[in-house]
């Protein structure tokens, strides 16, 4: 997030909490405020002392209360966590503002972990953090495989495919969920035009 967005932001987060601190002011003084403070506080006292029954009272502490919820709103919309962005800045390279899709990297990082033996298919995640890429791994292996092993190479081709090729720092270890395909059936029979001739019988 840039200077300007997280400025803008709070901005946006002080001035709802000061509405809000405001409006609860206001809220108080309808119930509890005395005639002399009413008649210091301008138009809006005035509106309240032609006001004073219960019924307009709970109008306006509604109102209020609307505007409250309004921008409680609007301050966990601001202050909630914005979602990962579809496109991956690379900060090692020099001389350019280079932007990669988070697809490309995704593809990218299947391909190479594919070719590794004892993985039939790969499916890569990867999201922004702290100036790097975490990444996130799915991989269906043979019913044999060495899962230690298989698990240390797929580490090691991401992190020199994230680093090395990419040009972006790896950030932590990546997370590798791993299932296994199912057993290869056997040899498919003949089909029936096609059985074996009988064999002479022996002499």
């Amino acid at each position: 997030m840039s200077s300007v967005d997280a400025f803008n932001r709070g901005l946006i987060v002080t001035l709802a909490a000061v509405l809000v601190i405001l409006t609860a002011v206001v809220i108080l003084l309808t119930w509890a405020a005395d005639t002399e403070t009413i008649d210091r506080l301008g138009d809006l006292v005035r509106y309240l002392s032609d006001h004073t029954d219960n019924a307009s009272k709970l109008i306006l502490t509604l109102g209020a209360l609307s505007l409250v919820v309004l921008c409680l709103i609007a301050i966990v919309a601001e202050l909630a966590p914005a979602e990962p962005s579809a496109d991956i800045r690379l900060e090692g390279v020099m001389g350019a503002n280079a932007i990669l899709s988070a697809e490309a990297i995704n593809q990218r990082i299947e391909q190479e972990v594919a070719a590794l033996p004892q993985i039939k298919e790969s499916k890569a995640s990867v999201t922004a953090r702290d100036r790097g890429l975490a990444v996130a791994l799915n991989l269906v292996l043979g019913p044999d495989a060495n899962v230690p092993e298989t698990t240390e190479a797929a580490c090691r081709v991401i992190q020199e495919t994230i680093e090395q090729k990419i040009g972006v720092v790896l950030v932590g270890l990546p997370t590798v969920h791993i299932t296994f395909s199912s057993p290869e059936d056997g040899p498919a029979s003949a089909p029936e035009g096609e059985q074996e001739a009988p064999k002479p019988p022996l002499p």
